[in-house]
């Protein structure tokens, strides 16, 4: 198919004039790209989307039958384990983008890994009630401890402090900037910003470190930095855009410290998810290098340090000793700052961990857990019942929503 028959399907594709023969013919296409041609293609599909003037979204029980096709009779896709049935990720995976791609602003698509010798069935719980999606929500706590409520407050300039101005410059962004240094005090004034559960917020702080925040997540950081070190504090997930700087000819650090751990950067892409609902630290690089350190929780105790590269993900489970190193898609890690849940063989309470603090929900579990891991992207911008719907539809779990509580259940 070349360029000029790409457009011209993605075209009527857009305006919900293709025919499902097309559909499939494109898919099947599809299937057969490298992966510099097929993200070309949805390159093209999405300039071909943002200046359509109604799109439509796609099909998706059409694509889940072709993927499921796939998934049955294609050789080299399935691959058997120790633990069952997996998926080679990079041929499926592929697939699954050109869905996302192809739902133009809708749900994203969802692949699942099943266990052997599991019966098929068609159930789908029907749910009633509904929770939209979360937002730009967080509160700023200033040095002197007054509290602006961001996602109330009017763009502009909000407040100064030692010499920074402080401005809500977009709807979910707040920016730190130097104006003058004859206003700086000798006591830093350490500011927090805090983002709810179905809350986020992006900040810019004065040295042009970029930041964004997760639900259920916060901050703490001076007002204007020294020359000496930069040092924050974080719960929650974050995720940095680390600016570089310089004072005498020397790189100033930057350091990051959240439960029980320190890390240290000069300028690099990372993310830090240290929550206290979950097992382990986790700190992923996307860009540079950081070193990761254990920090002592008594005096005599040892403390564990490693050095991260791109791709790399550190693991601190504090009960259980040294910090592990292992590789990861580190887009997954980050895909919730860009609009999305990107889950790979993710075991069914994980899901419902990132859903409950973006959703602000209770999750209880009835019954047998279900063993099923998911594996697939979920837009961050849709309804509960959407969610749960797909996740229904993907694997062996149903739900029961009333009012912020969930329940799940094996549906086997």
């Amino acid at each position: 198919m070349d360029k000029s028959q790409q457009i011209s399907f993605l075209k009527r594709y857009a305006a919900n004039q293709h025919s499902p023969e097309e559909h499939t013919n494109f898919l099947e296409w599809f299937h057969t790209l490298s992966e510099e041609d097929a993200s070309a293609v949805m390159d093209l599909y999405a300039s071909v989307v943002s200046s359509a003037e109604h799109p439509i979204p796609v099909d998706k029980q059409l694509l889940q039958n072709r993927i499921e096709q796939d998934l049955d009779y294609t050789d080299g896709v399935l691959i058997e384990t120790s633990k069952g049935i997996g998926i080679n990720w990079s041929r499926i995976w592929r697939f699954a983008s050109a869905a996302i791609i192809l739902c133009i602003m809708g749900l994203g698509y969802f692949i699942y890994r099943k266990s052997q010798n599991e019966p098929q069935l068609d159930h789908r719980t029907a749910l009633t009630e509904d929770i939209l999606p979360g937002g730009n929500r967080a509160v700023l706590t200033l040095g002197d401890g007054s509290k602006i409520v961001l996602n109330d407050a009017e763009a502009g300039e909000i407040a100064r402090q030692e010499g920074v101005q402080i401005s809500k410059i977009a709807d979910g962004q707040l920016r730190y900037a130097a104006v003058s240094s004859a206003e700086k005090l000798e006591k830093a004034f350490i500011n927090e910003i805090r983002t709810p559960k179905a809350g986020q917020y992006r900040i810019e702080l004065s040295d042009g470190t970029k930041v964004w925040l997760n639900s259920a997540s916060s901050i703490r950081f001076p007002a204007s930095f020294d020359n000496r070190a930069r040092k924050v504090e974080i719960t929650g997930e974050v995720y940095f855009e680390v600016a570089g700087r310089y004072h005498s000819g020397k790189k100033v650090p930057f350091q990051v410290y959240s439960k029980r751990q320190k890390i240290e950067v000069l300028g690099t892409h990372f993310n830090i998810q240290s929550y206290e609902d979950e097992t382990a630290i986790r700190t992923t690089l996307l860009e540079g290098s950081v070193r990761v350190t254990t920090l002592a929780a008594e005096k005599g105790m040892s403390a564990d340090s490693v050095l991260l590269k791109p791709g790399e993900q550190a693991i601190y489970r504090t009960q259980l000793g040294p910090i592990s190193v292992q590789k990861v898609d580190a887009e997954a890690a980050v895909a919730w700052k860009t609009g999305y849940f990107k889950f790979k063989d993710t075991e069914i309470q994980e899901v419902m961990r990132q859903l409950a603090r973006w959703y602000d929900l209770e999750v209880a579990y009835i019954g047998t857990l279900p063993q099923d891991q998911f594996t697939g992207y979920i837009s961050k911008n849709v309804a509960i019942s959407q969610v749960l719907n797909i996740l229904e539809e993907g694997g062996g779990v149903r739900f029961s929503l009333q009012g912020k509580q969930v329940e799940v259940y094996n549906k086997y």
